[in-house]
């Protein structure tokens, strides 16, 4: 997971306890990856733009979340993000913000790492089950071929890495070594 500001972590934070508060976790999240699918980096620079006025900034925020149907906790959000020029933080307040929620719901997302679509992730799933009695583990499977084969599983920032091209890799750097 990528390096999030200090910013972006506030303004996530911020924007959870309110949530949490107004118990609109789920509301807001959903209203987050919304806007995210919406998201471009271009507009979020175009509104950094200081000839634009911060009243001005509002009006178009407020437009662009009417048109996304967002309720007032999120649209009030970005209308405070955009009126601080930040929007262009939106990607790790979003990323930020998830990860509160499911650190707050004891959600455990894994993503398991194949070279084929026919592998039996239950094995996985027990296997994490069993270390984490506490936490609703969530798994996302990705193919990606250029693993060669086996298995890799991403935990937050911890990778388990048991695929055939590590094991090549291993072998080759244990040849090397015992030539030189």
């Amino acid at each position: 997971m990528p390096r999030v500001s200090v910013i972006a972590k506030n303004y996530a934070k911020t924007l959870f306890l309110v949530a949490r508060k107004n118990n609109a976790i789920e509301i807001v999240s959903k209203e987050l990856n919304i806007f995210k699918e919406n998201f471009s980096s271009n507009f979020a620079y175009e509104l950094k733009n200081p000839v634009i006025s911060k009243n001005d900034l509002v009006k178009i925020i407020n437009e662009v979340t009417t048109k996304f149907k967002l309720g007032n906790l999120s649209s009030n959000f970005f209308a405070s993000v955009v009126k601080n020029r930040r929007l262009n933080l939106f990607p790790e307040i979003h990323a930020e913000f998830i990860r509160m929620t499911q650190e707050y719901q004891n959600i455990l997302e894994v993503e398991v790492i194949t070279s084929t679509i026919s592998v039996d992730l239950t094995n996985v799933k027990r296997h994490l089950e069993k270390n984490n009695p506490s936490k609703k583990i969530i798994i996302k499977h990705t193919i990606t071929p250029k693993i060669l084969g086996g298995v890799q599983i991403k935990i937050g920032s911890n990778l388990i890495d048991s695929s055939l091209k590590n094991q090549i890799e291993q072998i080759k750097k244990e040849c090397l070594t015992a030539i030189n």
